[in-house]
């Protein structure tokens, strides 16, 4: 089947976000490549994507009462959730919920494959492959979500590797059981029917990782890493770029992202304590782009707060006034913001761990061996003393992060599937 002849329906839940990011910009790769693509979410906020649709339930007024009672049961289970006071869950553990049928969607009858990303609280991994039959699917993982009893990222914890019980981020929750059930109801379900399905993540690490757990263990997995639009992300004169975001010029910036402050795996409180340490140059000045200015304390240092950025272009601008990016992440796949500030030209420093080793080098950046705020200072000297130029770094991720070789790898997956299916 040639790649014009190819029905793709890509799923995800939202088209915000960074798995949305990511979804979206496969979505568009795809149609430059010739490929009938369509994206469809629960939640459509952007009406500027080709093929974007919005998924509306099937079905009678049966059908439509049966999903009331399935909603009714779920809101309670997620209101019977309760953790300690001094707690959070914030970007730790979702409860794999999902009240929808997928499969009764006219697109998804119109699909030769369907490619999954983040659709939890939309559709859920057991109910998916019991009405799959033997359509083609593949899963892209942005996290751990699928593989796991609910946790996006199960750090030391090997519980998914056999059945997450005793989970210890449910530990002295109100529910500790409720991972056990989760993973139980997924395996029994792909014991049960057996999907068509492959798993593609934008990180080798995240590969091996799902090939280690009980739930996919069986299937086979494939990097395909994520791409950017190189239009938009490019190197830019960095004065210039100060000059329109109001940033001294004679500094040397720091740049780093603060999307949650209460997810401490993004790791902003490990980059705080590094730069509250004390015995830092004169001139180094940090720069936060986030949600809100709201709880971001910082001293010893300069701080200036660019507040929440939703435009790709004043992005890429905030990326090319900075001397270095910083991504103090603990445990994480392979960044959207780290490839951005790659294509840059922009020098990372952050830690070795999840995907950042495939994606940050000796000629690109620094990456600490241990987390802790000394090691990480140490990374962000060693970035800020690369020997390559802007247009050097960019270039080489520009090949990396490339649209055509994302959508190339993708189509030549897909075929394979379909054709042997």
């Amino acid at each position: 089947m040639e790649a014009s002849g190819l029905k793709i329906l890509i799923l995800s839940a939202y088209d915000v976000g960074g798995a949305s990011i990511a979804a979206i910009r496969l979505h568009e790769a795809l149609l430059k490549a010739g490929v009938q693509s369509r994206l469809l979410t629960l939640h459509k906020s952007k009406n500027d994507i080709p093929e974007h649709y919005q998924y509306h339930v099937g079905g009678g007024l049966r059908e439509k009462f049966k999903l009331k009672l399935r909603q009714r049961a779920e809101h309670k289970l997620r209101n019977s959730l309760r953790i300690p006071e001094n707690q959070s869950l914030s970007g730790k553990y979702s409860i794999p919920v999902a009240s929808y049928e997928i499969h009764n969607s006219p697109h998804w009858q119109w699909a030769d494959l369907v490619n999954i990303h983040w659709v939890n609280e939309w559709i859920s991994a057991e109910n998916l492959v019991t009405h799959a039959g033997n359509k083609p699917m593949i899963w892209t993982l942005h996290d751990e979500q699928l593989f796991t009893g609910g946790c996006h990222y199960s750090e030391t914890c090997r519980g998914f590797e056999t059945d997450c019980s005793n989970c210890p981020i449910l530990a002295n929750s109100s529910m500790p059981e409720i991972a056990y059930h989760s993973l139980k109801a997924k395996l029994h379900a792909f014991q049960q029917f057996p999907p068509n399905l492959k798993i593609v993540a934008p990180s080798q690490w995240m590969v091996d990782k799902a090939a280690k757990s009980s739930l996919l263990s069986r299937l086979e997995g494939k990097r395909i890493f994520n791409s950017l639009d190189k239009q938009i992300f490019l190197p830019v004169p960095i004065d210039v770029c100060r000059e329109v975001l109001g940033i001294p010029k004679d500094k040397t910036v720091l740049l780093t992202v603060t999307q949650s402050l209460d997810d401490e795996r993004k790791g902003f409180h490990v980059l705080k304590k590094a730069l509250e340490a004390g015995g830092l140059p004169e001139d180094w000045m940090l720069c936060t782009v986030g949600k809100s200015e709201s709880g971001i304390t910082i001293t010893g240092i300069e701080h200036m707060h660019l507040g929440s950025i939703n435009d790709h272009r004043l992005m890429a601008i905030i990326f090319n006034s900075a001397s270095v990016f910083v991504h103090p992440a603990t445990e994480d796949n392979l960044p959207n913001v780290v490839a951005e500030a790659l294509m840059c030209g922009i020098p990372v420093a952050g830690f070795q761990i999840g995907g950042m080793p495939e994606m940050v080098n000796s000629l690109n950046g620094s990456l600490a061996p241990e987390i802790s705020p000394e090691a990480l200072t140490i990374a962000i000297k060693s970035a800020l003393s690369v020997s390559s130029s802007k247009d050097e770094i960019s270039q080489a991720a520009s090949a990396q992060y490339s649209a055509q070789r994302q959508a190339k790898e993708f189509i030549e997956l897909a075929n394979q599937m379909v054709l042997a299916s």
